[in-house]
């Protein structure tokens, strides 16, 4: 019922603040500027998003290679579409990550293990977003260094991340906070424990894998950015290439706050917000915003041909 309730509550605060963009927008002059979008520079821009649909797959097959599993690349693929299609048309993008783990684990045989390779998989994007934001607010002009909340959000993640570093590299750290929760008390957390402490070990003693896994995910997130900012040159946007490179990781981090349905309104609105510091129209962030989520949401629909014939099958294996 909550989860319901919950669910509910972000559609709502989706379509009202979708709601009220559109109806204070100037809606000619936003259809007018999607209808002379330059279809080629929208075509690259799709092929970007496939570039980074590869990185990401790769990424995921090294970390299971760093633990000592191995699938082929076809396999992995198909299931990150699939996870894709989940993550833009379920309520969150755990989602997606649902439906790796329970892939993974035909592979590694325990769901913790695949759960544990995932979220090392998902900080490793998220850091690698917060470090472009980084070098793009320590190198940007004056302006792009003013845009709103940009320093105290990349300061309180910071602060998040240097933690979680902590913890990854300190060997004991996890254990103390254990027990120091009380968690260690749980049989069943014990035993999930113990079985991610194995993981993380493994990735500790191969930090050298999990740095090349940093370099794809810095890649990743920097095709992430190209993306849009080939969606803006498509709209006859002017937006500069460096502040796209702090704006998009900043927007993409603030939604992941999970207010509204998948970012919907909220990242309309921080675009907006962002675009009129740098001397843009609201119009033209709405038509950024919705044509760039839009055509993902239309690319991913290919992850649900991939899941209708694939069905439940599991992922093959082969031996390391």
């Amino acid at each position: 019922m909550k989860k319901t309730a919950f669910l509910l509550g972000k559609i709502a605060v989706s379509l009202s603040l979708l709601g009220y963009l559109l109806g204070t927008a100037d809606t000619p002059a936003l259809l007018e500027r999607v209808r002379r979008g330059d279809l080629l520079l929208l075509i690259a821009a799709g092929a970007l998003y496939l570039a980074m649909l590869g990185i990401a797959t790769w990424r995921w097959h090294l970390l299971l290679i760093a633990q000592g599993f191995a699938a082929r690349l076809g396999p992995l693929s198909a299931s990150y579409l699939v996870a894709s299609f989940f993550n833009n048309f379920l309520p969150s993008n755990i989602g997606g990550d649902v439906v790796r783990v329970r892939d993974s684990a035909q592979i590694t045989g325990s769901t913790t293990t695949s759960l544990a390779i995932v979220a090392i998989d998902r900080i490793l994007g998220l850091g690698a977003l917060y470090a472009l934001a980084v070098v793009a607010f320590a190198f940007g002009d004056p302006v792009a260094r003013g845009l709103a909340g940009a320093r105290s959000i990349l300061l309180l993640l910071g602060l998040v991340f240097g933690v979680v570093s902590y913890v990854f590299f300190r060997a004991g750290v996890a254990r103390r906070l254990m027990h120091a929760t009380r968690l260690s008390a749980l049989p069943w957390a014990r035993e999930r424990f113990h079985v991610v402490q194995a993981a993380v070990h493994v990735y500790r003693e191969r930090v050298s894998a999990v740095w090349v896994a940093f370099g794809a995910s810095v890649a990743l997130q920097a095709l992430v950015v190209l993306y849009f900012y080939a969606v803006a040159r498509a709209l006859a946007i002017p937006l500069d290439l460096s502040a796209s490179f702090l704006m998009v990781p900043l927007c993409t981090l603030i939604q992941t706050v999970p207010v509204s349905f998948n970012g919907w309104g909220v990242r309309e609105s921080v675009f907006i917000l962002y675009f009129h510091q740098l001397g843009l129209p609201r119009e033209s962030a709405l038509a950024f915003s919705l044509v760039g989520a839009g055509l993902i949401v239309l690319l991913s629909l290919s992850g649900a041909v991939v899941w209708t014939f694939r069905g439940r099958e599991p992922v093959p294996t082969q031996p390391v």
